[in-house]
């Protein structure tokens, strides 16, 4: 029987749930949120689909105390602000065999040394894994093998309009990191950024339009966009000097040199939570990246973000709140 928790039963855990009920494990879950509104929606997605006889028990708390002493798997789907937090008291309270970290991390760069210190403190460090999960499609993992031989610079651009660059520039970053294989990218050029800062949809978070530049020691080159405009197409581009791939994730379609190559194989959170659950629980690998992989993607973009957010603000932390 595999023991696995939710923490945070939003947008995101409450696709995690429904993703869970898909698993051919033997399962007991637990849920929690201290919002009920939250709990409710998630207990009524869980209800939209098709029952799974392996799911043995499936429990609704409002506090973390509530959990079980040991737990196989917790998935943490909170926001950024609070996961910190969260995880210090989870792991001096519970005996956790695996975690799954949603992203952002976190907002500040304190808690990516702190909480790396104590992953390894609980032997959780080659055990914990962020949900960056474009390395789970199966186009592109044959697109990664496919660039994995070539030694000359590969430029990956990301374009498009107020997708969210701070809340998710970092599944592009990782992105590149899988495909080229290349994770040593040096911190990124925010000259280009729009000065003006927006309020996320999420309340207390914030939002970043304009371009975001970046290149690895191996001469590899990464630009994001997140155009203020409304008109800028969704576009990500992977160029060689061999070769140019056009990826519509909207279609999910990848074209070569203006050809069909291939499908990505996209799939919904509530189609991968339940096939990386098994890959966890029954081998103890997972195919997305690890906490010491992605906390050092994280922090190219975070750090000199903090340093643009604190000029703009006329502040003088170590955070930037974007989740």
């Amino acid at each position: 029987m595999c023991h696995i928790a939710i923490i945070g039963a939003g947008q995101l855990g409450s696709r995690h749930l429904q993703g869970l009920k898909s698993a051919r494990l033997p399962m007991r879950i637990q849920v929690v949120d201290s919002s009920q509104a939250a709990l409710d929606t998630a207990r009524d997605r869980y209800e939209q689909i098709e029952t799974n006889p392996q799911i043995q028990s499936i429990d609704y708390l409002t506090d973390m105390d509530q959990l079980d002493a040991e737990i196989d798997l917790v998935i943490i789907a909170t926001g950024s602000k609070p996961r910190a937090t969260i995880l210090k008291e989870l792991l001096s309270k519970k005996r956790v065999s695996y975690l799954l970290l949603e992203k952002v991390l976190f907002p500040d760069l304190r808690s990516y040394h702190t909480i790396h210190d104590l992953l390894q403190d609980k032997g959780l460090s080659g055990k914990t894994w962020i949900n960056c999960t474009r390395r789970l499609f199966q186009g592109y993992q044959l697109l990664q093998k496919e660039l994995q031989d070539y030694t000359g610079i590969i430029t990956y651009e990301k374009n498009g309009s107020n997708w969210g660059l701070g809340c998710n520039a970092i599944h592009f970053i990782d992105h590149f990191a899988f495909l080229t294989g290349d994770t040593d990218i040096q911190p990124f050029d925010l000259s280009a950024l729009d000065p003006e800062i927006q309020a996320s949809k999420r309340p207390g978070y914030v939002e970043f339009t304009g371009t975001i530049t970046s290149s690895t020691k191996r001469g590899n080159i990464l630009h994001i966009t997140s155009s203020s405009r409304d008109d800028v197409a969704s576009q990500l581009i992977i160029s060689t000097d061999q070769a140019r791939y056009e990826i519509d994730e909207t279609s999910d379609t990848i074209t070569k040199n203006g050809q069909f190559w291939g499908n990505i194989g996209m799939k919904y959170q509530s189609q991968l939570t339940g096939l990386v659950a098994e890959q966890i629980l029954q081998q103890g690998i997972c195919a997305l990246p690890s906490y010491t992989e992605s906390a050092r993607l994280h922090l190219t973009f975070l750090q000199p973000l903090v340093k643009f957010y604190n000029n703009s603000m006329e502040k003088n932390g170590d955070n930037c709140p974007i989740t």
